[in-house]
């Protein structure tokens, strides 16, 4: 015959069996296991494997707590870092609004290639510097603008009111 039988006893005025009777007979473990035949068993082999292996290397559970803590420090990182995202890019996109209109206030126009639509064409705009006083507008027509460097050109794009 290949099935062996072995019948426990369970003492239930020690403690430890007690514990034992009930997580045996929890809905855990009827819901996990098939049977608790199939916990039993598995509860056995996983005990005496890991006896081994802690037999052989007394260092494994430090090792894995280890790995766990580092694991959570990792997790609860990328949980941060994905969080600050928006406030990251809001600060990249402050300190570009401030160069640009520390360059503007200065007199210096920055020229920046793009592509523009005319009339149904896509034209490249003139990105070769322009004349110290000339200012390259997006339909690539260059025109004469004299300041006296005191003046802020308007741009839509930039907001001077929130500083």
């Amino acid at each position: 015959m290949a099935t062996k039988n072995h019948n426990i006893r369970f003492n239930l005025s020690k403690e430890n069996e007690l514990r034992a009777w009930e997580k045996l007979h929890s809905k855990e473990v009827e819901q996990m296991f098939k049977s608790k035949n199939s916990f039993v068993l598995q509860a056995i082999n996983y005990y005496y494997d890991r006896y081994l292996a802690t037999k052989d290397d007394p260092y494994l559970e430090t090792r894995e707590k280890e790995d766990a803590f580092v694991e959570r420090i990792a997790d609860m990182l990328d949980q941060k870092v994905l969080c600050n995202i928006p406030a990251l890019a809001g600060m990249y996109l402050m300190q570009q609004q401030a160069f640009v209109s520390a360059s503007m206030q200065s007199g210096i126009t920055p020229v920046m290639p793009q592509a523009n639509v005319m009339q149904g064409n896509v034209a490249q705009a003139n990105i070769d510097e322009p004349e110290k006083g000339n200012v390259v507008k997006a339909n690539g027509e260059e025109e004469n603008e004299k300041s006296d460097g005191n003046e802020v050109e308007e741009n839509e794009l930039v907001d001077f009111d929130i500083f």
